[in-house]
């Protein structure tokens, strides 16, 4: 089957336009990001920011291509899945990046009087925050227009239950770079939390790969009993990690003092526990649509 290019007309539409943009301002992003270095102790952040852009721009370029190539049609992948779960991604991780990024390297860079870096991060960070409003641009069309088949069924992944996955991927990927600021010295416990939490994105992820990967069909188990026992497990090893961190938060209350700076361990202690109560909702969310999925099922 030959590859067939789109329409130019397409290049005017609101998707293409979103996607051009997304690749311009993280790429932007990056560079400038790049142009001032990793500083110290917000190193993870910076890395984690610049892997956003990076991944964010790769993939938006691979579907640009494959859509205006019309290469798409020749893949054996969801294309009502894929798109809109690379724009929801993206979306989350832009936003994170947005808010991480200025709070944990800018603040650094503005206490060390560090001037000849601190207009590149700047301009960084509102790069990402145009990239962020782009992504979201493109999943609001991608929702409301582009991601029904011929009977007006809606793709899993543009859901309430798929975008949840999204979600608690992107919240794990947040939660781990928070924990590299926290992991020395390691409490009891705390590389079991760790362990806990992969597991619990690994399954979010499992299930947003058999979607887009379009496996639904070959699963031997019925799906949404599947789906059923992914939510339950997930929920229990993510309320179970909240537990451990609130333990262990209670205990360094006695022995670590309060400060305003974000790079001190307390502050980073609770920025992990309330990114996890956050992933916690989701999950229970997710639970619950799982539930309901299962009941209309049976």
């Amino acid at each position: 089957m030959p590859v067939r290019f789109s329409d130019m007309s397409n290049l005017a539409s609101p998707k293409t336009v979103s996607r051009l943009l997304e690749m311009l301002f993280t790429c932007t992003a990056f560079s400038l990001a790049r142009a001032a270095g990793l500083p110290g102790w917000s190193g993870a952040f910076a890395t984690f920011a610049m892997f956003t852009w990076c991944f964010s721009f790769v993939a938006t370029l691979l579907v640009f291509l494959a859509e205006f190539t019309q290469f798409h049609s020749l893949l054996t992948l969801s294309w009502k899945n894929l798109p809109v779960t690379v724009a929801a991604f993206s979306a989350l991780m832009n936003m994170a990046a947005s808010v991480t990024y200025p709070l944990m390297v800018l603040s650094v860079a503005v206490a060390q009087e560090n001037w000849s870096e601190l207009s590149y991060q700047i301009a960084a960070a509102l790069a990402s925050c145009l990239a962020f409003l782009a992504y979201s641009v493109e999943l609001l069309v991608l929702l409301l227009f582009l991601n029904k088949d011929s009977e007006g069924r809606t793709a899993y992944m543009a859901t309430g239950p798929g975008l949840l996955k999204v979600l608690e991927v992107s919240l794990a990927c947040v939660v781990c770079v928070t924990l590299t600021t926290v992991s020395s010295p390691e409490f009891a416990g705390f590389r079991w939390a760790v362990g806990a939490l992969c597991a619990c994105a690994l399954l979010s992820l499992a299930v947003i790969l058999i979607m887009v990967g379009e496996c639904r069909a070959r699963c031997p188990f019925p799906f949404t009993q599947l789906l059923l026992v992914f939510s339950v497990l997930a929920f229990l090893l993510q309320g179970a990690v909240l537990a451990v961190w609130t333990l262990q938060l209670r205990r360094e209350a006695r022995v670590l003092d309060k400060c305003s700076q974000m790079n001190c361990r307390w502050n980073q202690m609770l920025l992990s526990a309330a990114l996890i109560a956050l992933n916690l909702t989701a999950y229970l969310t997710d639970l619950i649509y799982s539930i309901q999925l299962s009941c209309c099922r049976s």
